[in-house]
């Protein structure tokens, strides 16, 4: 089956180089989009793994779309990229944005080792027809209900934020898991879409887009087979694919006028009114977009997602009015992730947008403003070594990632566990092209210690608590 899946990748990588070429040389920025869809492309190639979680494709894929959009929105304006207002250096940037996510690929690649999925597959199919719908269905629900509860007390021991947090993960494991499920044994589809449905609900009501979570946990199971790219499972992943984009586009529309509503006018990230009068807000909201608004909520969410925008302006002050930093930034995160602060209190917390005002020397929008806005680890890459010496931590940092997500993958004896966690620690923990390198390593490697002790500990219990109870005793459960 993998054979036959690798031969149709070759055919379908084939077509879409082609297509890059053509549409390249069409463009208003001929070799920058040329440059962008080939590294798509090769991208595919590196980090497509059939069998395996698609979570280190899905994260590189995400920095693509970030650093690409903005070329993408000037040909469609017709117009070249540095004619769009945003800085001298957004060329530049994005060039070397491009670069630098191609070596972390090919870090991630080096540091996942061999394809495990032909391996794993036989335990993976006999393991999800193992388990119970019904107990999947109400440990979701239990799950999200833990987790918001663990959330809200995270904050109130300052020391532990970021451990309670990394265990609130697990909550993603669970959905995994109940998604791969129901798409093995076809059946529970009713089940999974309540879940579906409150994860939407409760995105929807806070005050960040957290719906986007459940989407991508969702979709990644979907691909999770060597016949990801057919039948029921190529079908979802290209519903929720369609969902993904069609939520953003109207969270875009309604975001500042609704979070205005939820705060009430302070300005701060805060949710002061019932669910009630949030539901009512957001159907009014919704209800009012027009067709118009869709176009315009389509440029708003482009310009949301890039994020090379603050590389160019940094670029532009350091070194000419900022030296480099010789390693200052990327120093502070490793020995940040090493000494959390539980262990030591007195640390310097650093404000994302005062440290992204002092190297693009332009003020953004702080704390008393009630938002955080980032450089990027790109950007600190550069800010620390200079456009040719950054490659190199984003080369280790590439492996570092797959070296842990290939840990994740192999060390269970229940290969389904593994894989959820590789996924859950991948997408949501290093896909976005904006996090500054001191929250996301901390971070990084704090989840993943949660989700390989959990492995180790709870992966049997849980998964004979999970099956259904005439089963147990097979495929070495009990």
């Amino acid at each position: 089956m993998l054979d036959i899946a690798n031969r149709r990748h070759r055919a379908l990588y084939g077509g879409l180089a082609l297509m890059a070429v053509l549409l390249a040389i069409a463009s208003a920025n001929p070799l920058l989009s040329l440059g962008s869809l080939v590294l798509l492309l090769a991208l595919m190639a590196l980090l497509w793994r059939p069998g395996e979680p698609p979570a280190l494709l899905y994260a590189m894929a995400y920095h693509w779309l970030q650093a690409s959009v903005l070329i993408f929105f000037a040909n469609v304006e017709g117009t070249r990229l540095e004619a769009l207002g945003y800085g001298s250096q957004v060329e530049r940037a994005t060039w070397l944005t491009l670069a630098g996510i191609l070596v972390v690929a090919v870090g991630m690649r080096v540091g996942a080792g061999r394809n495990y999925g032909k391996t794993a597959e036989p335990s993976l199919a006999a393991i999800a027809r193992l388990l119970s719908v019904r107990r999947l269905f109400v440990a979701s629900l239990a799950a999200i209900v833990l987790a918001i509860t663990v959330s809200r007390v995270a904050y109130l021991v300052p020391g532990l934020v970021q451990p309670i947090l990394a265990v609130a993960l697990l909550r993603w494991v669970v959905v995994y898991l109940f998604t791969y499920t129901v798409l093995t044994q076809h059946r529970g589809y009713r089940y999974l879409a309540v879940v579906f449905a409150v994860e939407i609900g409760i995105g929807f009501l806070g005050f960040f887009s957290d719906f986007k979570t459940v989407l991508i946990v969702m979709l990644l199971a979907a691909l999770t087979s060597p016949a990801a790219l057919r039948g029921v499972r190529l079908r979802t992943a290209a519903a929720l694919t369609v969902v993904i984009l069609g939520l953003g586009i109207i969270w875009t529309g309604v975001k500042t006028e609704y979070r205005e509503f939820l705060n009430q006018g302070t300005g701060q990230q805060v949710v002061l009114v019932p669910v009630t009068e949030r539901i009512a807000k957001l159907g009014q909201l919704v209800g009012d977009m027009r067709p118009d608004h869709f176009g315009d909520s389509m440029v708003g969410l482009a310009e949301r997602l890039t994020y090379v925008y603050y590389f160019g302006q940094a670029m532009e002050t350091v070194p000419r009015y900022v030296p480099h930093e010789d390693g200052l930034l990327w120093r502070e995160a490793v020995v940040g992730a090493l000494v959390p602060r539980l262990l030591n209190p007195g640390k310097r917390v650093i404000d994302d947008s005062e440290r992204t005002s002092y190297y693009t020397g332009n003020r953004v929008a702080g704390a008393e403003e009630g938002t955080s806005i980032s450089l990027g680890y790109f950007a600190e890459s550069y800010i620390d070594f200079g456009p040719v010496l950054m490659m190199v931590p984003l080369f280790l940092w590439g492996v570092f990632v797959g070296w842990l997500y290939g840990v994740l993958i192999r060390s269970t004896r229940y290969p389904l566990l593994g894989f959820a966690s590789a996924t859950v620690l991948v997408a949501l923990g290093v896909a976005a092209l904006e996090q500054s390198n001191l929250k996301m390593v901390s971070a990084f490697l704090l989840a993943f210690l949660v989700l390989y002790l959990s492995q180790r500990i709870l992966a049997r219990p849980a998964l004979m608590l999970l099956a259904e109870s005439r089963v147990r005793g097979r495929a070495g459960l009990s």
